[in-house]
């Protein structure tokens, strides 16, 4: 993108003093992926369209037709609260009206900073009414108020529509996205990008791809996000418009190449990982301990299945599903469950479990300070260790010494302590974001990172380590975050 803001001396020296008081939001740490379904204003410059949502500004590279990564890793401005923006010809002036005043964006400082007025600026493009005639994707309609109708029946409004001057309209809908349509054929394109509905509660890689999903509390449309990373684009799975997937809250996903498995608290969802159709329900009436499913584990070709009240194993097909131990797991709320060669490692609501196969034997897991004897959220391997997130501590269990460790925590979550671990750190959630901890460092130094530096939201449901990111799933959406950003001093 050419934002090439050009500044006088004493206008960088300003800029300098002001970045320094936000030191701890850099450059590049954060972006943030969320629902873009619902657009207040557009613009378009020779080269990309922008797209004012409820969840900060999109672009579209008009020439290489593909998405630029949103506008919405950059302080200074709420990103929920921009109404209206506008950016001159070349893409060197870029500004956004909130509720707060007017604000000018700056690429090199990747800041947003208030001004008194927007400027005169070169522009050819030109806000114009929903034209009344207009040809939308196969089994949709278009009606002349300016409204699609998608094939369920559910309409949603063109809120802008901008000629560029040069044969295209870029147009935003209330709850569908983008679109673009030639200004003389007005044969309409949807552009879809980001998530479907905003609350991450599950993240899975599966391939190059990430699965992203979470509790179905949006108005609007609801079901699964699949993200490429590689290519920055999105496809959906839609819940909600048939019986098969109804609109229902979606706690956890597990998947193969050919195969989807979705915990929802109205059961197992078996789903086609390419079509996204659903090949099978299992429920209680199919053998399940109970229908809210909170987490799944694989073991060889069968699945653990850990629900509001017990653990249960599907073998084969699904044709053979058993409960296990009924009695010591019978009113025990299983959050995570985990299969290492033939032991299979379970967090419940009434501490840690070793289970192993074939003996059947089960033994919990003891810690002198009884960390583990409570509730236990999430269990997360590397190495020769299993990391354990409970309400008042993360405890690090070496499986060939037996050692533990235990990291105390200040907070206190409900039912969302999530971990992603590595060679170097430990991540967990709490209600204040996220707090990290540099185990490999010999005084275990520890850093918090909360809104102030980048994330969406302090309400964290979900953790994915990929590398030198992170990605967090909050109620706010999803974002990646640079832990091992080399300009930050932890």
């Amino acid at each position: 993108m050419k934002l090439l803001t050009r500044f006088t001396f004493a206008g960088l020296c300003l800029m300098t003093m002001a970045a320094s008081v936000s030191a701890a939001w850099l450059k590049g740490q954060a972006v943030t992926w969320a629902d873009f379904s619902r657009i207040k204003h557009v613009t378009s410059s020779a080269d990309y369209a922008y797209f004012a949502t409820t969840a900060g500004i999109i672009r579209y590279d008009k020439m290489q037709r593909e998405w630029e990564e949103p506008l919405t890793g950059s302080p200074g401005v709420d990103n929920t609260d921009i109404g209206r923006i506008w950016v001159d010809l070349f893409d060197e002036k870029l500004f956004a009206e909130t509720s707060l005043g007017l604000f000018q964006y700056d690429l090199f400082f990747d800041r947003w900073y208030e001004v008194s007025e927007v400027p005169s600026l070169d522009n050819n493009c030109v806000h114009i009414r929903a034209p009344a005639v207009m040809y939308p994707p196969i089994r949709h309609n278009y009606a002349a108020d300016g409204r699609i109708i998608d094939p369920y029946g559910r309409y949603f409004f063109f809120t802008d529509v901008v000629d560029d001057r040069s044969g295209n309209l870029w147009m935003g809908t209330w709850g569908h996205g983008a679109a673009t349509a030639g200004s003389s054929s007005h044969i309409v394109e949807f552009l879809p990008y980001g998530l479907i509905q905003n609350r991450v509660n599950a993240i899975m890689m599966l391939g190059e791809e990430i699965w992203v999903s979470g509790a179905a509390v949006d108005p609007g449309r609801t079901g699964i996000s699949i993200m490429d990373p590689r290519t920055n684009s999105f496809r959906h799975i839609e819940s909600g418009v048939d019986d098969d997937f109804p609109a229902v809250d979606i706690n956890c996903l597990e998947g193969d190449d050919s195969t989807v498995y979705v915990g929802t608290p109205l059961g197992l969802l078996c789903l086609d990982s390419e079509t996204g159709s659903v090949r099978r329900r299992l429920t209680t009436r199919s053998g399940l301990a109970e229908d809210n499913v909170l987490c799944i584990g694989r073991l060889g070709d069968s699945l653990l299945v850990g629900t509001e009240n017990g653990l249960s194993l599907i073998t084969g097909s699904g044709d053979s599903i058993s409960v296990i131990r009924p009695h010591e797991f019978s009113n025990r709320i299983v959050y995570d469950v985990l299969t290492l060669d033939s032991t299979i490692w379970i967090a419940t609501s009434a501490g840690a479990y070793r289970f192993r196969l074939p003996s059947g034997r089960l033994q919990q897991i003891q810690d002198p300070d009884f960390y583990l004897n409570g509730r236990v959220y999430d269990i997360e391997p590397f190495g020769d260790d299993l990391w354990f997130a409970t309400e008042d501590a993360v405890v690090r269990v070496n499986t060939v010494l037996g050692d533990i460790e235990p990291f105390p925590t200040s907070d206190r979550t409900g039912d969302a302590r999530a971990l992603a671990v590595n060679e170097w750190i430990v991540a967990y959630s709490s209600n204040r974001g996220i707090t990290i901890i540099y185990y490999t460092d010999k005084n275990r130094n520890t850093r918090e990172f909360t809104t102030d530096d980048g994330l969406a939201s302090n309400y964290v449901y979900s953790l994915l380590m990929d590398g030198d990111y992170l990605w967090i799933g909050s109620d706010r959406g999803l974002t990646r975050f640079l832990w091992n950003n080399p300009d930050r001093v932890d």
